[in-house]
Formats: C-alpha cells, sequence, structure tokens
C-alpha cells in the first residue's frame, strides 16, 4: 500500500468527508471572525497578549499561532517534537506576509493544518469502518458521523492545537494494522519506523500505541534485529536529534530573551505584577488538584481529584457532551473543575454510550484489533485517571482514546442479527442526530 495509495480519496468516501470538512470550515470561521480584527493584526511582538486574552476554548492551547507569528515556543517540544518542524515553514512564510502585508496569516495557515487533518481523520475512520471491519457503507457513514459528534472530537477539527493532528495518524496507524492484521502480513520495518516517528514526534505518548500496534500486527517479527534497528532505534534517535537542535536553536536563546523582559515588566510594574501572579496562585491553588510532589514529574501527578466525578462529568461526560454551564471555559482561568449538567437526559445519553462501549467491548475482545485498542486506553487510563496527569482537563485528551467507542459499537451492530440490528441503527441514527444537534449548537451559540 503506497503513500499516494493511502490518500487517494475513494469514491464512496467524498461525500461524507467533504461534507463533514464543511462544517468544520464553518466552525473555523466563526473561530476566526469571533476576533478577526486581532487575530489578524501585523504586530512586531505582543503575540502572546494578543491571542491569551482573546482565545480561550476548554483548555486547548493557542501556542502554535504565537510560534506561527513570532516563533516564540511556549508548549514542550520533548513533548511534541515534531510540533516546531510542521510550524517553522509556515512561519517563515507568514513572517514574510507579515512584512510584505501587514497582515497575520497564522490563523489561517493553522487552520489549513487542522482542516487538512480532520477530512484524513474521517477517511481513516471510515476506512475503519468499511475495509477493516467491513461495515456496510451506511453503517461505516453513520458510525463516522457519531465519531465526529463528540464534543471534543469535534473541537480539535477547528481549535489551533494539535490534538486533531494526532488523531489522524493514530487513525492511520489503526487503519494501516488492522489492514496487515486481516490480510495476514506484517508491517515492514521501515513502515512501523515511519508510523512511530509521525506519531510519537506529535506526541510522546502515542509512540508506546504505535509499538503495541506492531507488536499485535508483526509478533514475534518485532524482536527482529533489522526491525528494532529501522523500526524503533532510528526513529527515536531522529526525534531526539531534532528536539535536541530545535532546543538549542531556538529555546535556550527565547528563554534569554523572555527573563530580560519579565525582569523589565517586574521593575516597572513590580505591585501590579504581584499581585497578578498571587490572584493566580490562589486560583490555580482551589481549583487543580493536590500533586504528587515537588518533583518535575511529581508536579504532573495528581493525587486528590477525584475519580469517581472525574468519570462521570468530565472523562465520559464532557468529552462526549458539553456543559450547558461554564461553556467551554477553561478550568486554569474560569471553569470549577466538576460542572453538573443542567438536564437529566445528558446523564441518560451518556450512561446509554457507556453500556454500548462495554456490551460492544465484550464482543470484539476476540478480534485482535480491538484487543490492541484496549491496550491503547489503558495507557489513556493509567496515564490520566491513575496516575492524573492533565486530569483537570481530561477531556480535551479525548481523540487520543474515545475512537474506541464507535468501533466496538462497530463491531456489537455486525454481529447482531437483521431485525435487532435495524433497531440499534435506527437509534444510533438518532443518538448522532441529538450530539450533532446539541454540541453544534453549542459550539455556534458560544462564539456568536
Amino acid at each position: 500500500m503506497s503513500a499516494f495509495s493511502i490518500f487517494k480519496v475513494k469514491r464512496e468516501e467524498r461525500w461524507l468527508a467533504m461534507c463533514l470538512l464543511l462544517v468544520f470550515a464553518t466552525f473555523t470561521t466563526l473561530l476566526i471572525l469571533s476576533h478577526f480584527d486581532v487575530y489578524t493584526m501585523g504586530a512586531r511582538n505582543g503575540f502572546w497578549s494578543i491571542f491569551t486574552k482573546n482565545f480561550r476554548v476548554s483548555g486547548y492551547d493557542n501556542w502554535s499561532w504565537i510560534t506561527l507569528s513570532g516563533m516564540r515556543i511556549h508548549f514542550e517540544t520533548n513533548r511534541h517534537p515534531l510540533f516546531l518542524s510542521f510550524l517553522y515553514p509556515m512561519f517563515l512564510l507568514n513572517r514574510w506576509l507579515i512584512e510584505q502585508t501587514g497582515t497575520n496569516c497564522a490563523v489561517f495557515f493553522m487552520a489549513s493544518l487542522t482542516l487538512f487533518s480532520a477530512f484524513y481523520s474521517v477517511i481513516f475512520m471510515f476506512r475503519i469502518f468499511r475495509e477493516v471491519i467491513e461495515l456496510k457503507r451506511y453503517d461505516a457513514t453513520l458510525l463516522t458521523l457519531l465519531m465526529f459528534s463528540f464534543a471534543h472530537v469535534m473541537l480539535p477539527t477547528f481549535v489551533p492545537d494539535h490534538f486533531v493532528i494526532s488523531l489522524m495518524l493514530l487513525l492511520l496507524t489503526i487503519y494501516l494494522c488492522g489492514m496487515k492484521m486481516k490480510q495476514k502480513q506484517l508491517l515492514s520495518p521501515y513502515q512501523t519506523g515511519l508510523l512511530l516517528f509521525f506519531t510519537a514526534g506529535m506526541a510522546t505518548s502515542n509512540g508506546l500505541k504505535t509499538l503495541f500496534a506492531g507488536l499485535f500486527a508483526n509478533g514475534r517479527y518485532c524482536f527482529n534485529p533489522k526491525y528494532i534497528f529501522f523500526g524503533f532505534i532510528v526513529p527515536i534517535a531522529l526525534l531526539i536529534g531534532i528536539q535536541q537542535w530545535q532546543y538549542y536553536a531556538f529555546e535556550v536563546p527565547q528563554k534569554a530573551v523572555i527573563a530580560r523582559i519579565e525582569a523589565n515588566v517586574k521593575k516597572k510594574n513590580a505591585q501590579k505584577t504581584a499581585a497578578y501572579k498571587q490572584e493566580r496562585n490562589q486560583w490555580l491553588a482551589t481549583h487543580t488538584g493536590k500533586n504528587f510532589d515537588d518533583s518535575k514529574i511529581g508536579k504532573l501527578m495528581d493525587v486528590s481529584t477525584p475519580r469517581g466525578e472525574t468519570l462521570i462529568e468530565n472523562f465520559f461526560g464532557e468529552s462526549i457532551q458539553l456543559h450547558q454551564d461554564y461553556l467551554l471555559k477553561d478550568v486554569s482561568w474560569d471553569r470549577p473543575i466538576f460542572v453538573k449538567y443542567s438536564w437529566w437526559i445528558n446523564y441518560a445519553i451518556e450512561a446509554f454510550i457507556v453500556l454500548l462501549f462495554i456490551f460492544g467491548g465484550f464482543i470484539a475482545f476476540k478480534e485482535s484489533l480491538f484487543r490492541m485498542l484496549l491496550l491503547w486506553f489503558s495507557v489513556d487510563v493509567g496515564l490520566h485517571l491513575v496516575l492524573g496527569f492533565a486530569i483537570n482537563e481530561v477531556y480535551i485528551m479525548s481523540a487520543g482514546w474515545i475512537f474506541i467507542i464507535p468501533i466496538a459499537i462497530a463491531y456489537f451492530l455486525k454481529l447482531l442479527s437483521f431485525s435487532p440490528q435495524r433497531v440499534l441503527r435506527v437509534v444510533l441514527s438518532l443518538l448522532t442526530l441529538w450530539l450533532w444537534a446539541y454540541n453544534g449548537s453549542q459550539i455556534v451559540t458560544y462564539f456568536l
């Protein structure tokens, strides 16, 4: 399977992908138009203030806009070693455009990248249902629409963060490995190496999932020296080299500049700076959980946030259906950790989806692909619910795991006989319509 054939859109995929692309483009347009004059301001500096004061959506970051505007790096390149490499060519072009036109095109460049990733996420999700699981075309379309009706799958398709890029790469990995398992073929060392390079490059935790995918697809062949070298050592070494070069070429000089700026600001506005810092620290202290310890890793681990309430309101709740109160607010600024739904129907729908996931999971467990996805799912559960990493805004991580729910439902739907299958199809259609109408209207209301 060549790279060209993977990205070539097939006839039966076109209408679905193009219709969803139109929806994602509409959301993107609403986001950009919400502060168009500010977002496109061709300033010489001050981009951090321009964007962070005007963009706030559920904890998603706008660091990509800031990087594309002035090459300031606020995300952690050791956790996203390739993200800067994706952004740097666009930064160079954007800098030239600012000089020539006085217009900052960062929002348009990032929109192009997210829309491309969202478009192919739809394609790969549909292919998993259609070609790997072998559902009927209508069912594959329905479950793809269900997947993208989930709140925090819908949001990454237009916010300026890396999550939809990760989603596209993970779905590509599932599709390729699923086809290899189905055809009883092996992933070559070079295919694994490329998948690992890009998935881990966008988010390092994804690299572990890609290694698990290779293990399920190839079995004992994973321990072949050639496979280990080209499928694991080479991509990891390249990522480390790229990250270190970026660190010393961009981040070290930037830290020195920022330290001078902060010192000057503190000197000129010492009282204001101290008051702001105290206010922020007080908010974070009362709206975040207790850390494991004061070490660098320990600070990332939350040991006090209730896991049960997290599962109901955030992990399965907000991930699938937005809460009406504190709509799209950021827990770091103006949202409590837990928000209750105003309507009982939201809890009923959440419980129904979780039950479908559980029933589907029991049925799908005999499939190697689904067992692989359960292992992936355990990575996210262990990272977020057990260790407590980013547990206060765990819903923004949904794009890294929530595809397991419609895939489990797909195996359940496929197993049913004609009459029960038809009933479930109708129920899923109504559920999908509800989620699109509910989440979509909430998003439109927020930006209008």
